[in-house]
């Protein structure tokens, strides 16, 4: 039967004329267990074979003179009983239950990956009768990250941690995590684009990817430094109180951001790398500077929070990013462009390769 969904017999019946068999020599691998040198294995797999014969299941061929298999042919005309025989799922069956599983669970859902993924899904499974191999036993385990995705995509994006998006989803703060996490993220690798181009250059942990995707095990913090003053809801945020030692913002205040204040400043400096952060805001921060620590990929809170910035920049305030000479600096420095325009690159010159 695994032959048998391998083949054309499955999806396109009637056009190929090519037997599905198991060949019993040893040099094919097709049928280890048949160990036609033992007499009583041998013997017992061949009064089975017999007996499947009989009931027109398969067809024996024997080797010439000798009491061995050569090889066994399935009946395809017999197919369906073989399969309820052996209690094993047709493959077209179990496409479309699970098929009808995912468009039931997720007929309406927005976030462009999910519905990528659930098009995908149902394609396969009505085409090809394909479905993901953790289905090919029962679907329990599909149950639970339709649980998982569905949940997701009503947050309509706003973050949530790990444990308050477990509990909401399975009445279980740690379930998610354990026996969910890498299956979900396995999916938004590969249909959300973005997930999946960070992944690529950067190397990210199950724990960044969730807070990429604004499921965060803890609050992100933001850190900051310079005489600025950040307005929110509740009251003023003055970074300028701690000196040239900066303060670190949780990503849980971002929505509550109203504006900043930065009439005192002439230059925003944002540094990818904690080390050479630390080390600029003590040795090198001017008065009229904003230093920002990047910290590499920017998750949905952090561009929140780089957006509510840009808002309250002058035309004519200089913006420049500092990080690593490689790849994933430079496309950290292209991401930034994005909400900064006028981003420069700081230190990741010609010049400084030749120097260093």
């Amino acid at each position: 039967l695994d032959k048998y969904e391998s083949s054309k017999h499955l999806y396109e019946p009637g056009v190929s004329n090519r037997r599905v068999m198991l060949r019993t020599d040893p040099r094919k691998k097709e049928f280890p267990e048949y160990e036609y040198e033992n007499a009583n294995i041998r013997d017992a797999f061949n009064e089975a074979a017999k007996e499947l014969e009989q009931q027109n299941l398969i067809a024996i061929q024997w080797l010439k003179g000798r009491p061995v298999l050569e090889c066994i042919t399935l009946n395809i005309e017999a197919v369906l009983e073989c399969y309820k025989l052996v209690g094993r799922t047709h493959p077209k069956d179990l496409a479309l239950k699970v098929a009808a599983l995912v468009h039931e669970k997720l007929e309406y859902a927005t976030a462009d990956w999910i519905v990528a993924w659930r098009d995908d899904i149902c394609v396969k499974t009505g085409e090809e009768f394909k479905v993901p191999t953790y289905c090919k036993k029962d679907l329990s385990t599909l149950e639970t990250l339709l649980v998982a995705l569905r949940t997701f995509d009503a947050q309509n994006g706003e973050p949530t941690t790990m444990r308050a998006f477990s509990s909401r989803c399975y009445h279980d703060t740690k379930f998610f995590e354990r026996n969910v996490r890498d299956l979900f993220l396995q999916v938004a690798r590969k249909y959300d684009s973005a997930l999946a181009e960070v992944c690529e250059h950067e190397d990210l942990g199950g724990r960044d990817q969730l807070a990429y995707l604004g499921i965060y095990a803890r609050p992100e913090l933001y850190e900051l430094a310079g005489n600025v003053t950040i307005h929110t809801r509740a009251g003023s945020i003055d970074l300028n109180a701690a000196g040239d030692y900066g303060l670190a913002l949780p990503s849980t205040v971002v929505d509550d951001v109203v504006s900043f204040d930065l009439h005192t400043i002439q230059r925003v400096t944002f540094i990818e790398n904690k080390t050479n952060y630390d080390e600029y805001i003590r040795a090198e921060k001017q008065h009229d500077e904003l230093v920002i620590y990047h910290g590499g990929f920017i998750s949905p809170k952090k561009r929140a929070l780089f957006s509510k910035l840009a808002l309250a920049a002058r035309s004519e305030l200089s913006v420049y990013f500092w990080g690593d000479i490689d790849l994933g600096g430079f496309q950290m420095y292209e991401q930034l462009q994005k909400t900064f325009p006028n981003v420069k690159p700081m230190r990741m010159s010609e010049a400084e390769v030749k120097k260093y």
